[in-house]
């Protein structure tokens, strides 16, 4: 276990590596990096991690596979990008800065392989993440499929790609449009639409979620 530590540029890149096994309790991210770019098999693997009051600056991951893992308050100094991971078993709670879950780099050549491969990871899981006791700044988990959710049903609501089938996107209010342009990108047919607990704007995302709900779309 590490406490109150400052980590700086620490960074775990290329596939066929695994970290794990290590509580971090009120210490500091800096710069710190997980990326790997290769193998749609996503050997890149972070395992059995506990994040308790942490803060991290700068940086983000890239296609790595997320297992058995435990965030607890996380204070993100600006939106943290969470590009072609996938997730099994991993749990955020308490306060939790803006946070995005969402498609392999456009720019990568593997891009296609790499989504293939997150379609068949998921195959395999059981359920990926439980966000019923968070309270996001802002969040959208869109690379992720939302049966696989463990979720607040109050203020996340499941969304599925062919309920949107007879709406005219043009006429979705606020958030709900946002929600519904994802299943352009994502390879799954159903999203968490989520109402972020813990942002000034979380009474218009509700008005949008109890729209959704009238039309018959949320469920």
């Amino acid at each position: 276990m590490l406490t109150g530590q400052t980590i700086a540029y620490a960074s775990l890149i290329g596939a066929q590596r695994e970290y794990g096994g290590v509580r971090l309790d009120g210490c500091t991210l800096q710069g710190c990096r997980l990326v790997q770019a290769d193998d749609p098999g996503f050997s890149l693997v972070v395992r059995n991690v506990i994040l308790d009051r942490c803060r991290m600056e700068g940086r983000a991951a890239q296609d790595v596979y997320f297992e058995d893992i435990t965030v607890d308050t996380l204070h993100l100094a600006r939106p943290h990008l969470l590009s072609g991971c996938v997730f099994r078993h991993a749990t955020l709670r308490g306060r939790i800065g803006p946070v995005m879950a969402i498609a392999p780099n456009p720019t990568s050549p593997l891009r296609p392989e790499l989504t293939a491969g997150i379609v068949e990871k998921y195959k395999e899981v059981d359920w990926a993440l439980d966000i019923s006791e968070a309270v996001f700044s802002d969040a959208d988990f869109c690379s992720v499929p939302g049966e696989l959710v463990r979720r607040d049903e109050n203020t996340q609501v499941l969304l599925r790609r062919e309920a949107f089938g007879d709406l005219d996107r043009r006429e979705l209010p606020g958030r709900a449009g946002i929600w519904a342009s994802r299943f352009e990108s994502t390879p799954f047919d159903s999203i968490v639409g989520i109402a972020p607990k813990g942002s000034r704007n979380f009474g218009k995302v509700m008005a949008d979620i109890e729209w959704l709900h009238r039309q018959g779309v949320a469920g």
